[in-house]
């Protein structure tokens, strides 16, 4: 069946607009069924900026856990094209860590207070080290001397950390093994069209209700000239962007070719400067063991000039005792 391709920024957001599907794919993703779902418009964005284009879904979840407890959550879907300054989704963090909604308290009374973070990624581009194409970061408790895992949940430690999943469409599998895998085949690049990136001859497992409607939904996306239209303009972002990076990766290619002759430079400098002082280190020794053989020349001299004033003394002593013998033999 021949779909509008959801890689799209404008049809991802149309599909994730009809809150039944968007409802539906995020219970599937967190296996966890998501009760009610709100998304606040001023809360959905689409961002361009340089090196970076960002699709961002920020939705307050009522989640029912396979233990039956019930808790609110803030779901932080973000969708990124290209590889992209790791600060900017940090910064979409931060902003929903200060964010805060009414709760009951224990008492059941209504209060502002913080609500626990799940982030989700959907990346267009590839992660070296992952070779999964759906991953869970996942927190646990764990005693750190007895190494433990400790099976609790303190409201103060769930409010500081959160849960990540990252979503490789690159990578995911050709074949389903699962309701999730099956879902996630809609995005998947195998079945885009060869000769138009704005659809998608999709061939995977329409039997799934939420597949069916996904489907149905990207089916009037491609119908749709405002759509179209949008999606033309994003493949010229597209191109926009890939100008921009092959000037950048010329301007680093030069910059590092500078540098490169710059080291080189800098090399033989030091390496001129190594012999220089190789040879200066030579000639101190040279110097420093001349000296020594001066010293012990002249020591010598030194000793070979006491040793012949010695002799003269003695010379001078037997002429006079010579002298002294003489007179006394005189009559």
């Amino acid at each position: 069946m021949i779909i509008a391709n959801p890689i799209y920024d404008v049809v991802f957001k149309y599909l994730l607009e009809d809150v039944e599907i968007a409802r539906e794919l995020l219970s599937t993703i967190l296996g966890e069924e998501v009760e009610s779902l709100e998304m606040k418009p001023q809360e959905t964005s689409t961002e361009t900026s340089g090196d970076i284009h960002i699709l961002r879904f920020d939705f307050k979840a009522v989640i029912k856990k396979p233990s039956g407890e019930i808790s609110k959550v803030l779901i932080e879907l973000q969708k990124a094209k290209q590889a992209f300054n790791v600060m900017r989704f940090r910064r979409y963090l931060g902003d929903n860590y200060r964010k805060e909604d009414v709760v009951l308290n224990e008492q059941g009374i209504a209060e502002k207070r913080p609500l626990p973070i799940v982030t989700i990624y959907f990346l267009g581009f590839t992660l070296n080290s992952i070779q999964s194409g759906v991953v869970k970061i996942n927190r646990e408790y764990r005693d750190v001397v007895t190494q433990e895992i400790l099976d609790i949940k303190e409201e103060f430690v769930e409010l500081l950390t959160h849960d990540s999943y990252l979503i490789q469409v690159r990578k995911l599998a050709k074949t389903s093994r699962n309701k999730l895998e099956r879902v996630l085949q809609i995005f998947s690049p195998i079945y885009q069209s060869i000769n138009d990136r704005h659809q998608v001859d999709f061939q995977g497992n329409t039997d799934d209700p939420l597949v069916k409607k996904m489907v149905e939904r990207l089916g009037r996306a491609i119908a749709s000239e405002e759509i179209r239209d949008k999606m033309d303009v994003e493949d010229e972002l597209d191109r926009v962007f890939e100008r921009e990076m092959s000037k950048k990766d010329e301007i680093i290619a030069k910059k590092e070719e500078i540098i490169a002759e710059k080291e080189g430079i800098i090399a033989e400098k030091d390496k001129l400067l190594m012999e220089e002082k190789k040879r200066a280190e030579e000639e101190k020794k040279r110097a420093e063991k001349e000296k020594k053989r001066a010293e012990k020349e002249k020591k010598r001299a030194e000793e070979e000039k006491k040793r012949a004033e010695e002799e003269i003394q003695k010379n001078l002593e037997l002429q006079r005792q010579i002298e002294e013998l003489k007179k006394q033999i005189k009559p």
